[in-house]
């Protein structure tokens, strides 16, 4: 049994306990959070930390399989530019991928992440991840722009979901890209195998403008680049609205949405998502969205959303780093207002539920193993984040 202590503890009610005690069996499973009055109590064999003990960390949308692209694109001005690179760079045969598809696991557990929602188009991160410490969702992802093609292209994400079955890599969906590389009776598809399942779906949302002109009579640049891989206007319809509100009315009402990015998100698409979809979470990756279009999305417009926010990493093609901490520091140097709790939430029990993974991880509640991070040179009078603020996995 361990009992530790901090200046503060992160408690499943989303408030900061000062100088309580978790105390966790020989498991590390929680069966108590002790509230002190905020008095710092004689007990035996008590840790005692100076910072904030929070439940691990949820990377709620990662590309593990991508971790042999690190330091390989150039920062980019648009999603343009990314694709293109992507275009050329994601088949050439680059060395130790399994290595370095190793080296992203083990680095996200040393950033005390414990659980993960993370996009496989092939196989190759599925040993990794059968033997890894942390709880993944396998999001088997799929794109395509040639409806001839729908049949064999599905056929094919369920081959690879049955593989991933038999490796045991954790629970498992398939889901579209985006709204702009799935045509739309694809879409379709997809979503009645994700009604059958009752499975968790996931889509990159609004990464860029160009994603919105895919459904105007001016499509835009992207769609000249797509043209590449078989996209044809005549599949996508002439909405004039984003690319949000022209596919809403395909996604299921009630399998939990996890829409990824969300840059160019406007209020009308949260107020739409909010009628629409009570199981809807938005995810923020916020180092790629700088990385690739130098934007990050307006988070003043989801202030009545935080129940439905979760963070991710995204991939090492677009990131220096596979940690949720580095994610947080970004965004209160850019939202002044951002509170510290809200933050914390975003990273531990909204993902956990966003992923189906609550019951064990993303708080700390009698009977869960959600991991136990400190964090420490934090400013713990205003409690908030510095650029110094650094994390240790306590369990």
């Amino acid at each position: 049994m361990r009992k530790i202590s901090a200046s503060f503890i992160f408690t499943n009610k989303n408030e900061f306990l000062r100088n309580g005690i978790l105390v966790l069996d020989d498991n590390n499973v929680v069966t108590e959070v002790i509230d002190t009055s905020g008095e710092i109590t004689e007990t035996p064999f008590l840790e005692y930390y100076n910072g904030i003990i929070v439940p691990g960390f949820v990377n709620t949308h990662c590309h593990l399989e991508l971790s042999y692209l690190r330091g390989e694109f150039q920062q980019t001005e648009n999603l343009v530019g990314f694709v293109l690179q992507m275009l050329q760079k994601r088949e050439n045969n680059y060395e130790n991928r399994i290595e370095r598809i190793n080296c992203g696991d083990r680095e996200m557990q040393l950033n005390g992440i414990v659980g993960c929602g993370d996009i496989s188009n092939t196989n190759t991160s599925f040993e990794t991840k059968a033997k890894s410490k942390l709880q993944y969702h396998t999001f088997i992802e799929v794109l395509g722009l040639n409806e001839r093609k729908t049949e064999h292209l599905f056929n094919e994400a369920k081959e690879l979901l049955n593989l991933a079955t038999n490796c045991r890599i954790g629970n498992l969906s398939i889901v579209p890209h985006a709204a702009y590389s799935v045509e739309p009776n694809f879409l379709k598809y997809i979503f009645e195998y994700s009604i059958e399942r009752n499975s968790i779906i996931s889509i990159h949302n609004q990464e860029s403008e160009e994603e919105n002109s895919i459904f105007t009579n001016n499509p835009g640049e992207l769609a000249e680049i797509l043209k590449q891989v078989g996209w044809k206007k005549e599949s996508f319809p002439n909405t004039n609205s984003s690319s949000f509100v022209s596919i809403a009315p395909y996604f299921p009402k009630q399998n939990n949405l996890l829409f990824i990015h969300n840059i160019f998100t406007k209020r009308e698409d949260i107020e739409l998502a909010q009628k629409l979809f009570k199981n809807r979470y938005w995810v923020f990756c916020p180092k790629s969205n700088l990385y690739i279009t130098k934007r990050l999305p307006d988070i003043s417009l989801f202030e009545k959303e935080h129940d439905r926010i979760c963070l991710g990493t995204d991939s090492l093609a677009s990131n220096d780093s596979l940690s949720i901490l580095e994610e947080m520091k970004i965004l209160p140097s850019r939202f002044s207002k951002l509170q510290l709790n809200y933050l914390l939430q975003w990273a531990t029990i909204n993902g956990a539920k966003a992923l189906g993974m609550d019951t064990e991880l993303g708080s700390f509640e009698k009977g869960k193993k959600p991991g136990v991070n400190l964090l420490f040179n934090v400013d713990l009078q205003q409690l908030k984040l510095t650029e110094k603020t650094q994390l240790k996995v306590l369990a």
